[in-house]
């Protein structure tokens, strides 16, 4: 799984959900071809995305460098961020606190007050597109491009992390988490890239 590269609503720290539509960054183009070059002997088979549009630029780039087409695929979808759509970060946490956190928790009558979709829901449409690549790609590797929210997702389902963990949990832009399918999915590896983007990296606020 791969988190799109860096998008206008990641700097401008804009909860875009599945609305509101940006475009990758000079930056975010160059994260996506710096993965893109150390998938190349990763023998991948299929790429599935996400439908929005920073996810199938993303997905558009890995292509050209591997040589593949993609389907898109809706269960990749950024989650559904109801009333909180269009806010900057820092307002949302003015406004509702532990918001994020308590998404995460996945319990609070808050989320569905404002519309959210819920992460039990995120998980379990994650859990099926998870599914059905072990199932349609039998040892193959499979790359899927997708969001912060859909790989916290997997790796919840995988390890049952607290609402705390996922909160502090970072998937930097166009970093790789690695899955592998045998009588369950397991975690492999998380974070993956390049090491100049570690030494150089640092966590931006933001969730969506």
């Amino acid at each position: 799984m791969m988190r799109h590269g860096r998008a206008g609503n990641n700097i401008q720290r804009i909860l875009a959900g599945r609305v509101l539509e940006f475009h990758l960054t000079e930056e975010g183009r160059e994260q996506v071809k710096s993965t893109a070059e150390s998938l190349k002997d990763a023998n991948i088979k299929a790429v599935y995305s996400s439908p929005i549009t920073r996810v199938r630029e993303s997905a558009e780039i890995i292509c050209k460098e591997l040589s593949l087409g993609y389907t898109i695929d809706d269960r990749l979808i950024e989650i559904d961020a109801g009333r909180l759509t269009g806010l900057n970060y820092y307002e949302a946490m003015e406004r509702y606190q532990d918001i994020f956190k308590k998404f995460y928790e996945d319990r609070d009558p808050i989320i569905d007050a404002l519309k959210i979709e819920r992460f039990s829901k995120v998980k379990e449409r994650v859990r099926s597109m998870l599914d059905y690549i072990a199932d349609k790609h039998k040892d193959e590797n499979v790359l899927l491009v997708t969001h912060l929210d859909p790989i916290k997702a997997a790796i919840s389902d995988i390890l049952n992390l607290n609402g705390n963990v996922l909160f502090d949990l970072d998937i930097p832009n166009a970093s790789l988490t690695i899955l592998k399918h045998g009588s369950k999915h397991s975690l492999l590896a998380m974070n993956v890239m390049k090491i100049d983007r570690y030494i150089n990296y640092s966590k931006p606020a933001l969730t969506l």
